[in-house]
């Protein structure tokens, strides 16, 4: 039994010996055709391409400003009402006046007096009855006098609110007879005949918008769309954010915006010479974005800076020329260096 087991362990170390010698031999370039993936691939030329980058926004007014006394006293008179629209220089609101009228009169007689008797010294100093002191005393009382009147009458001045620009104005704040501190509010002033909106861009994207470019708004509330004019673009990027501030004006002579109203702006951006791709030769991982292209019948990877998206391609912005050959089927088997078959279009499913 003992010779028999060790015949049977002979016959089948000599049988694995033999084997591979009787069996027909592969060629080193069967082999390596065998294990070559076969893809589909797609050159990458300039072309139109058109794709539409949406931002978040606010409405603002053109000019907006919270009116305030300057001075302290009751209100004497008012002179609009809530939400009225406004000319400038229209009268709002009277503060009570009358001490300041009682201080204006007394300096206008004493002013009166200082200029008569200025007069009157110049021309005894012309015949040389008086001294040069003495007229010049004269005339810097009076103009010392001079300047306290116009003082008075700016204060006057003050005490009569009036709209700095047209609009429309807020809520009411201060009611008749109210005594009211400098800088306490009265009510706000927009301006709403025409808006503008702000907001931030990525600075990549700095370089596709210019003063000019239309835009389209979606507002909350409202059904139908709002044109939009780019006014500028801050010429400064955020440091924190990465982004640009981008201004637009909209036309609102219909008042169907309102300040502080979120805005979608959505930005239509063509270009006739953008490289792209389909989106199923992109790969994205955590460390990087990367397409494969065939060089000299092998695989190669390169990490790419993708732009806009649509639903079945991507713009690159860099990484790729063009010229590239992309492998756009069949990249689910690729790897790095390795050969690829190129395959017809059509041929892979």
């Amino acid at each position: 039994m003992k010779k028999l087991l060790l015949t049977a362990v002979a016959l089948s170390v000599l049988g694995a010996l033999l084997l591979p010698r009787l069996l027909p031999q592969q060629t080193g370039s069967e082999s390596a055709q065998r294990s070559a993936p076969a893809v589909r691939t797609q050159r990458l030329e300039p072309q139109a391409f058109e794709s539409r980058l949406v931002f978040n926004g606010t409405l603002l007014a053109e000019q907006s400003l919270t009116i305030h006394s300057e001075l302290t006293g009751k209100v004497a008179a008012i002179h609009f009402r809530d939400g009225q629209d406004v000319a400038a220089g229209e009268l709002l609101l009277e503060i009570e006046d009358d001490e300041l009228q009682a201080e204006l009169r007394s300096i206008s007689e004493q002013l009166d007096f200082a200029t008569t008797n200025a007069e009157r010294l110049q021309n005894l100093f012309t015949r040389g009855s008086v001294t040069a002191n003495e007229r010049d005393d004269a005339v810097s009382q009076r103009d010392v006098l001079r300047a306290e009147a116009a003082r008075l009458q700016a204060r006057l001045d003050k005490s009569r609110i009036r709209a700095p620009f047209d609009g429309t104005l807020g809520l009411r704040h201060v009611s008749l007879g109210e005594l009211i501190e400098a800088n306490t509010p009265i009510t706000t002033l927009h301006s709403l005949d025409r808006l503008q909106v702000d907001f931030s861009v990525p600075e990549r994207y700095g370089s596709r918008i210019a003063p000019g470019m239309r835009l389209a708004l979606g507002v909350a509330g409202q059904q139908r769309e709002f044109a939009a004019v780019v006014r500028a673009v801050d010429p400064q990027v955020e440091l924190n954010t990465r982004t640009l501030i981008v201004r637009a004006d909209v036309d609102n002579r219909e008042r169907h915006l309102m300040p502080g109203n979120y805005a979608r702006v959505e930005m239509v951006n063509r270009q006739e010479d953008a490289l792209v791709v389909p989106s199923i030769a992109v790969l994205q991982s955590l460390d990087a974005i990367s397409v494969f292209t065939v060089e000299d019948g092998k695989a190669v990877r390169h990490e790419v800076e993708t732009g806009q998206r649509t639903r079945n391609s991507i713009e690159i912005l860099r990484g790729l020329e063009a010229g590239a050959e992309v492998i756009t089927s069949g990249i689910q088997n690729v790897r790095e260096g390795q050969p690829v078959e190129v395959q017809p279009r059509g041929t892979l499913s």
